[in-house]
């Protein structure tokens, strides 16, 4: 069994070694010094206008144990987005949610402040925001692969997304020094950044199939629902054609996959686009067959 990608992408790698370089950077001038100019501190974005700090906080890290887990999670699950998405859209991605988990974690100090609430809230370090939309969206794009919890379990990560979530949101506000409220606003923003952009920023969402699987009740009589048309067997299939070993499959996908690293995703045409949705529902058909 593998652990972990086959191959690291060049926006991840630039991640990592920003990180742990900022990192390295705090154990030596000590972390209250970097924090208090580039942590996320509510009160400080909002009334001292540092508004730098929602883009900054996601860099810096508390203890080793903390960059360790962040950055592992952004190598095995970060990875494969970007062999997917492209460079340029996973950093794009990886900063608007990291951001976006930043500002939202700003909303309960704004309405305290304004319910008269006028004490004083540590700041915010890490790239959890951001981790738990790169989660997100690697198990919207890949709901039936399964990871092992604990090393022990195996679990498909649709299922562990969804307890995931259901734990964030149940631990905001318990006091335990964890910034739930900022895991919580990475899957929000992460979210909605999926619905806006899924089928057309190249993030392999297939929100069509999932729609026509899950949505075949007609209304009786309804002169706008569209009839169903029987296929015969003469019928000659238009655009792709099905591959039908597995081999066959990967081979097609990493054609495919390449020529997104060469040119971009925006670059395939609708016809390769929908290919590759089809190839990855395939195959993760064909895994689940296999397990």
């Amino acid at each position: 069994m593998r652990f972990g990608p086959s191959k690291m992408g060049d926006g991840v790698k630039q991640l990592l070694i920003a990180n742990v370089a900022v990192f390295l950077l705090s154990s030596i001038t000590g972390m209250s010094v970097l924090a208090d100019w580039f942590g996320l501190n509510p009160h400080d974005v909002i009334f001292n206008f540092r508004v730098w700090q929602p883009f900054t906080y996601m860099f810096l890290h508390g203890g080793f144990w903390h960059i360790g887990m962040n950055m592992l999670m952004l190598w095995m699950f970060g990875s494969e987005l970007e062999k997917l998405w492209g460079r340029k859209e996973f950093l794009r991605f990886y900063l608007i949610t990291g951001a976006g988990a930043g500002v939202f974690s700003l909303v309960p100090y704004f309405l305290g402040v304004l319910a008269g609430y006028s004490g004083h809230i540590p700041s915010i370090i890490g790239a959890s925001g951001a981790i738990y939309a790169i989660l997100l969206a690697y198990a919207v794009t890949y709901p039936d692969r399964k990871v092992l919890v604990y090393l022990l379990v195996p679990v498909k990560v649709k299922y562990l997304m969804l307890i995931m979530g259901i734990m964030t949101f149940v631990s905001v506000g318990n006091g335990d020094g964890i910034s739930h409220i900022t895991h919580l606003g990475g899957l929000v923003v992460g979210w909605f950044y999926l619905l806006r952009n899924g089928r057309y920023r190249g993030l392999n969402i297939p929100w069509k199939q999932w729609v026509q699987r899950y949505g075949k009740i007609r209304i009786v009589g309804d002169p706008k629902s569209p009839q169903p048309q029987r296929s015969t067997p003469s019928s000659t299939p238009k655009g792709w054609h099905r591959v039908s070993s597995e081999a066959q499959l990967r081979k097609e996908m990493d054609g495919l996959l390449d020529k997104i690293t060469r040119v971009g995703y925006e670059q395939l045409s609708n016809t390769e686009k929908e290919r590759l949705l089809e190839l990855s529902s395939q195959l993760s058909k064909e895994g689940e067959r296999r397990n």
